[in-house]
């Protein structure tokens, strides 16, 4: 017979021993202090490379070939069924992790307010909210030398576009924060590298 390891309740293996979420601390629930979340990028769309080696999850939405709005519709299908699963409270997202991008900026804003709309009924039906959503500005090779601080105006431009987009996407879906991470973000001037200047 297995044994239960010690920080899970009882014998469930997924409920937490000494997380309680009404259980006060410091005047407020656990539950508002640990907001759990599934972060998208990390659960659906990482394709299990390593620095040695190719992709190693091989899912349906990670085929080439097939209708990429169609694979993002079934990911989100997925991703919501685990939530469900786990009782997760929370969900984050790339805008490329729910939506695949376009031929133009135009193509890919409108994938993402289209699968805006699927998260939407999704997350009404199921009562998950999102934490946070945020643009990607590093998968593509535009971003190559950065996003806000790229020296070509016209993807600096292309970056504030999609940031806007994904900015008012995550307040529609009344997403509690917006992250602003640059992955690949340099400095402008030399005077970005002495912070006492």
């Amino acid at each position: 017979m297995k044994k239960t390891p010690k920080f899970f309740a009882d014998a469930d293996p997924v409920r937490y021993r000494w997380y309680k979420p009404d259980k006060k601390v410091l005047g407020r629930r656990m539950e508002d202090h640990l907001r759990f979340a599934v972060c998208y990028w990390h659960s659906f769309v990482w394709p299990g490379l390593d620095p040695f080696g190719a992709e190693t999850f091989l899912r349906p939405w990670h085929a080439s070939g097939g209708d990429p709005m169609k694979q993002a519709r079934h990911k989100a299908d997925v991703a919501f069924e685990l939530f469900d699963l786990v009782r997760t409270p929370f969900f984050t997202f790339h805008d490329r992790d729910v939506a695949p991008e376009g031929a133009t900026l135009a193509e890919s804003n409108l994938n993402l307010r289209r699968m805006g709309e699927v998260l939407e009924k999704k997350m009404k039906s199921s009562g998950v909210k999102l934490l946070w959503g945020t643009a990607n500005l590093f998968s593509n090779r535009r971003y190559m030398s950065g996003a806000a601080t790229n020296p070509d105006p016209e993807v600096f431009a292309y970056a504030a576009a999609q940031v806007k987009n994904v900015l008012e996407l995550t307040h529609d879906l009344n997403g509690e924060n917006y992250v602003l991470w640059g992955g690949r973000e340099g400095y402008e001037t030399l005077l970005n590298t002495d912070l006492a200047r």
